[in-house]
């Protein structure tokens, strides 16, 4: 029975086991077909083709999706690690082709580090330490391309469902700066600018995944603390961003290392937002911490010393003083 099993195994391909994966994750044998770019009726024979193989049905049908059985469940680990091994053999296989084998990095960063680490990443020293990096803005399937190896490993607030991902906790941003426009009323009040002085004009925000969606801390702090709530509005980019500082003449924070992003426009400026404020907004609601995150040891194309180097670069960004001198923003 086990050299039959054995022949029947054999004779499976990668694609097969590749359906098995999809529909086992989708619940759908159609959405399977899109996902892999395949006719309906060739999921249909794969399906067969691994039934036969187990000898077991494998997925049933309930409540409108492919529901698996025991022996599918015990499966489904399996078969992953088997098309990831596949999937490495692979890679060093066209290694000499792929940029990645010639120590290119690839990271998806999340919202607050893109400028700081390109900015660090980008110098001859960091460079000849960590190897060629290539930086991605965090997107909704980042996780999913860390996971399939398209990227290396991901910065970010945003924490992903994927739960084969190991994660690492980094850190939270310590510093909060405050961005306005430079003929705004706001700077020509003290130097140690106040929430409830911020309150009296519009306010913009940045919307982040699992953090501010449904409120921000600086609204929330104003329905505490009884302060008539300012006109808020969420934006979704950078430009939009950008554009509601000029024209609406509102003010926004953005954490501190990004403040040298937001100077360039030469009719913003920036100050860093007193420690005493800052801890009015974390006691409101917690400011989100970045992870890392990254595939189990074994699946790394990246040294443990790459790995601590850029555990050490974001650890400093997040709890140095970005802006030693506020001078340096013309206050």
């Amino acid at each position: 029975m086990a050299s039959r099993l054995l022949k029947q195994l054999c004779d499976l391909d990668i694609f097969t086991l590749m359906v098995f994966k999809t529909i086992y994750e989708t619940g759908h044998a159609n959405i399977t077909a899109r996902e892999l770019s395949v006719s309906a009726p060739k999921i249909s024979r794969c399906l067969s083709s691994l039934r036969l193989a187990f000898d077991d049905e494998l997925f049933y049908r309930r409540q409108q999706k492919l529901k698996a059985t025991p022996l599918a469940e015990n499966l489904y680990r399996p078969v992953c690690d088997f098309i990831q091994s596949v999937y490495q053999l692979e890679l060093q296989a066209n290694g000499s082709r792929d940029c990645r084998a010639e120590g290119c990095l690839h990271i998806a960063v999340g919202y607050g580090l893109m400028s700081a680490l390109s900015k660090i990443f980008g110098q001859k020293d960091m460079a000849d330490k960590l190897g060629k990096v290539r930086l991605y803005k965090w997107q909704s399937d980042s996780a999913d391309l860390i996971h399939s190896g398209e990227l290396d490993l991901g910065i970010s607030m945003d924490l992903p469902e994927n739960q084969e991902l190991q994660l690492t906790n980094i850190g939270e941003c310590q510093e909060i700066g405050l961005v306005c426009r430079k003929d705004h009323p706001i700077w020509q009040q003290s130097p140690n600018i106040t929430l409830e002085q911020i309150a009296r004009y519009p306010f913009v925000y940045m919307c982040i995944r699992n953090f501010n969606e449904r409120i921000d801390p600086f609204e929330l702090y104003c329905q505490q603390e009884n302060i008539p709530t300012p006109e808020m509005d969420c934006v979704e980019d950078f430009e939009e961003w950008y554009a509601h500082l000029l024209t609406m003449n509102s003010i926004a924070f953005v954490p501190a290392t990004e403040l040298c992003q937001a100077e360039r426009i030469s009719e913003l400026k920036c100050r860093l937002l007193p420690a005493s404020e800052v801890n009015k907004l974390q006691r409101t609601l917690a400011l989100p911490c970045y992870q890392l995150i990254e595939k189990a040891d074994d699946y790394r194309r990246y040294s443990t010393e790459q790995r601590q180097l850029i555990l050490d670069v974001i650890s400093k960004l997040l709890s140095f003083r970005a802006i030693s001198d506020e001078r340096q923003f013309g206050t």
